[in-house]
């Protein structure tokens, strides 16, 4: 069983696709998978729930530490969600205490799944926090853009102190290069070779690359490869999930 958060703090890098298509894809390959939404504007939930305003499974109940027993919500055969909405946002105003709630949330029930993979908001705080040090590992999603390299000095940083003040088992799985463009820019290129030859034990082979029925899937609450099974970008994300399986050192 693994934790993993995909994380950034810089926005706009494609986190929850990311989520989305991975939890979606593990589960179609048989692994038992519970998404979990740790971002108050519910992205994640929406894509996975018709109607979000019915959901079952809050997170808010376990860094509230109230008597709700919280249940994962089953949404196929081997995925299930914990999922959240503006509600979460009201984290930030409690005590440093609340960034151990959710470790021991999923301390109670993880054992019951493979992965579970926690999608972050793109900002510093508690929420933030609280992912890194109830996960095992943590997944870079990273746009090959002007300010990249900046946010992911940031989100080491943080993952370091993480390690040394609250959970030294955490350690990084990889960075995914996501959201490329089809026809790269010059500036584009020279960042990834920047990335591949200063991150290159932790860079992922596979990059995803910007679509328009990437962007479409989750409306009709499929992954790309569900959604667009023959397409360009389908086929890297098979390919994502082959490695990424290869890096955790599991296989099904």
């Amino acid at each position: 069983m693994t934790i993993i958060s995909i994380a950034n703090q810089k926005g706009g890098v494609g986190k929850t696709t990311i989520a989305f298509n991975l939890s979606k894809g593990l589960a179609s390959k048989g692994f038992k998978v519970l998404a979990v939404d740790n971002d108050p504007q519910g992205n994640l939930t929406s894509s996975l729930l018709s109607d979000p305003t019915q959901l079952k499974a809050d997170i808010i109940h376990i860094y509230n530490n109230d008597d709700t027993k919280i249940e994962p919500e089953q949404i196929t055969n081997n995925l299930y969600l914990i999922g959240a909405n503006i509600h979460l946002s009201k984290v930030s105003e409690k005590d440093f205490d609340i960034i151990f709630r959710l470790r021991e949330g999923l301390n109670e029930i993880k054992n019951q799944f493979d992965f579970i993979i926690i999608d972050c908001l793109p900002s510093f705080g508690y929420l933030h926090i609280a992912a890194l040090n109830a996960s095992d590992k943590v997944l870079i999603p990273i746009k090959p853009a002007p300010f990249a390299l900046a946010g992911l000095k940031d989100l080491f940083d943080t993952i370091e102190k993480t390690k040394k003040r609250l959970n030294s088992e955490l350690q990084t799985l990889g960075i995914i290069l996501n959201l490329v463009e089809g026809k790269q820019t010059t500036m584009g290129w020279e960042l990834e070779d920047f990335l591949r030859k200063n991150y290159e034990n932790l860079i992922f082979d596979t990059r995803i690359t910007k679509g328009v029925k990437m962007e479409e899937s989750p409306s009709f609450f499929q992954s790309i490869i569900e959604y667009d099974s023959k397409g360009k970008q389908a086929q890297q994300f098979i390919e994502f999930i082959d490695e990424f399986l290869k890096k955790i050192g599991g296989g099904k």
